[in-house]
């Protein structure tokens, strides 16, 4: 039986314009939602790619018959003289900083010769420096995750990626905007990043105290969500021939 279908407004999208027949698919940054989701459209084969070994395992519970590879795309000899009628890129770009710091300018490049057919991609937009609550949540989970020596995401807009994805060697074919209308789980999940960095922090009396701040902030914006803030973006290009 095939995994329960995840409701998704970015993957519904990419649904309608893609059609029934999707053919051998690569998952270029995976996570259990993504891989979720494309397990359930019973591609003809599927390879999944993750840069963190701890995800392993849960991967593969999640597509029992995909290929999982730990792997970073760096490496020139990842899935070397492969290609996939489809690639999907969900949230890659942003998230290469943390694990592969600049690469995310050569990384379109990098996946080029892989792809056979179409490129689709999911993105978030830079969060608003607003001054809102969620702002101020963004903000303490960057501070967290920086005092605990690492490294943030780092999302780039829309625009400034469509003219990556023309560089790089596509044809972009359609893209798109969805507002996000955030609440407890977005609050919980920002500021749960936050309470795990703690024990990595040098000064224990900075860490009490930032731990005290993220419980305040915590309780001060669950009563003000749920709010739409920021957007998530959509990019759905094709090789140029």
């Amino acid at each position: 039986m095939p995994p329960l279908r995840r409701e998704d407004a970015l993957f519904s999208w990419f649904e309608k314009l893609h059609g029934p027949e999707w053919g051998s698919v690569l998952d270029s940054g995976t996570g259990d939602h993504s891989l979720g989701w494309l397990a359930s459209l019973s591609p003809r084969a599927l390879t999944a790619v993750t840069v963190e070994a701890w995800r392993m395992a849960g991967l593969a519970q999640v597509a029992p018959h995909a290929r999982v590879l730990l792997g970073q795309w760096t490496d020139p000899l990842l899935l070397a003289g492969e290609t996939f009628d489809v690639v999907l890129s969900d949230y890659v770009i942003g998230a290469i900083d943390g694990h592969a710091p600049y690469f995310q300018y050569g990384y379109l490049e990098r996946i080029r010769p892989h792809v056979g057919d179409r490129l689709y991609l999911v993105g978030l937009e830079p969060p608003p420096r607003d001054g809102s609550v969620l702002d101020e949540v963004c903000r303490v989970r960057d501070a967290a995750i920086l005092l605990a020596g690492h490294r943030c995401y780092r999302e780039y807009p829309r625009e400034v990626v469509l003219r990556w994805v023309e560089r790089a060697g596509f044809d972009v074919i359609d893209s798109a905007a969805f507002p996000n209308r955030l609440g407890e789980r977005f609050v919980n999940g920002q500021l749960d990043v936050a309470v795990r960095k703690l024990p990595l922090f040098r000064d224990r009396a900075v860490a009490d105290s930032f731990a005290r701040h993220i419980e305040e902030l915590r309780q001060r914006a669950l009563a003000q969500v749920p709010q739409v803030w920021g957007a998530d973006w959509v990019i759905a290009a094709k090789v140029r021939r």
